[in-house]
């Protein structure tokens, strides 16, 4: 692969090699000792306290008694579920040496000694289990709860001082309720990923002085391998940051697609074994700029190919909210019998001029990525 990294090189860490525990302390006292997340953690916890290999793709942690891949080595492997473009879930390997790199990163780039977290994610995907392992290897602790008990049965004396992360969808809910604002606030900081923050749910968190700190990660790396300062996000940057000490990020080809060189990269994804050093070529599309911040500008599964020319939708979104008469705008692919398939935007609101948009943005796309249908709406349809 030949890619060109931006970044000048990567900070070795001495991984904690610190086994997972037999003693019970990474579990806040608070805890209710019936839930269902703590019961789980408990269980892998105790899988991988006896070095068992874990499988994480199930509702329970399962132990892995033989991973049949015959050139993986001799150790403790813990292994989650991924689903990709094609939706259909991949299984993904990662040793605990991984894992700690990862931690080892995030530890080094915001200055924190100690990782307890308020855990509201499933922890058989990679961001919610990377909070046990950030409190485990950090002497920190974990209360499970679910997002939903920020509105009401938390209180800000159980996330005060502590991290919490959070997918936008449940970032979303949280800022409707002045309650749970209360306790985002009282956050030391909130991680979130998974998806990308839109400008109108970024501009509420600045609102609100909520503690952000926008993130770019993936299963197969363990999570983040970006991270952009909170002081930054609150004063109106909108990239997910610069590249985390363990990491290198590159652009490969003419649609600048993101490859990711890091030391917590999965040992292997679906059979397929990774060297060390190997670059990682992820679904995403990118750019970074002079200062070194990275943008993550669309996934390849939402190329629009028409008439033979690929568009990248997210730009066009981009280009398309310029316009301050623009609230909101959403640009998929709509099925076509002549080009296949056509560019088509939704904008909201529904009383603005299809002409004036299109107007403004020639000189800044090409014929092709230029919108070919229009519809204005009120407001767009939400799936969250």
């Amino acid at each position: 692969m030949h890619c060109q990294p931006k970044v000048a090189c990567i900070v070795e860490f001495a991984m904690n090699r610190m086994p997972y525990p037999r003693d019970e302390d990474w579990i806040h006292p608070s805890n209710n000792r019936k839930n269902l997340q703590l019961s789980y953690a408990r269980s892998a916890i105790s899988q991988l306290s006896k070095g068992q290999s874990v499988c994480f793709t199930g509702p329970a942690p399962l132990q892995v008694a033989q991973i049949d891949e015959k050139t993986l080595p001799d150790q403790q492997k813990l292994v989650f579920g991924t689903g990709g473009t094609t939706g259909k879930p991949k299984r993904v390997i990662h040793l605990e040496s991984s894992l700690s790199s990862a931690v080892d990163a995030l530890t080094s780039r915001v200055g924190e000694e100690s990782f307890s977290f308020v855990n509201c994610l499933p922890l058989n995907h990679v961001g919610g289990w990377m909070q046990i392992e950030r409190a485990i290897r950090t002497k920190g602790q974990v209360f499970f709860c679910s997002h939903k008990d920020l509105t009401g049965q938390v209180s800000k004396s159980i996330t005060q001082g502590k991290w919490l992360s959070l997918v936008p969808t449940q970032l979303h809910f949280l800022v409707s309720s002045p309650f749970a604002c209360e306790s985002l606030r009282a956050c030391k900081g909130i991680l979130v990923g998974g998806a990308a923050l839109s400008e109108e749910l970024s501009q509420k968190c600045r609102d609100l002085q909520l503690p952000v700190y926008p993130t770019y990660g993936m299963t197969e790396t363990a999570g983040m391998v970006t991270l952009l300062d909170v002081d930054d996000f609150l004063n109106g940057n909108s990239s997910v940051g610069f590249s985390l000490p363990h990491a290198e990020l590159g652009l490969q080809g003419n649609v600048n697609r993101i490859a990711i060189k890091s030391q917590s990269l999965c040992l292997a994804r679906e059979g397929v074994v990774f060297e060390p050093n190997h670059w990682y070529l992820s679904d995403d599309f990118g750019m970074q700029d002079q200062q070194g911040h990275w943008f993550v500008l669309g996934r390849l599964d939402r190329m629009i190919k028409t008439g033979g020319e690929m568009v990248n939708p997210a730009i066009v979104e981009k280009i398309i909210m310029r316009n301050p008469e623009v609230r909101e705008c959403s640009v998929v692919a709509e099925r076509d019998e002549r080009w296949g398939e056509v560019v088509t935007a939704w904008i909201a609101p529904g009383n603005l001029s299809e002409n004036s948009i299109r107007d403004n943005l020639k000189g800044h796309l090409q014929d092709h990525e230029i919108p070919k249908k229009w519809y204005m709406v009120d407001e767009l349809p939400r799936s969250d």
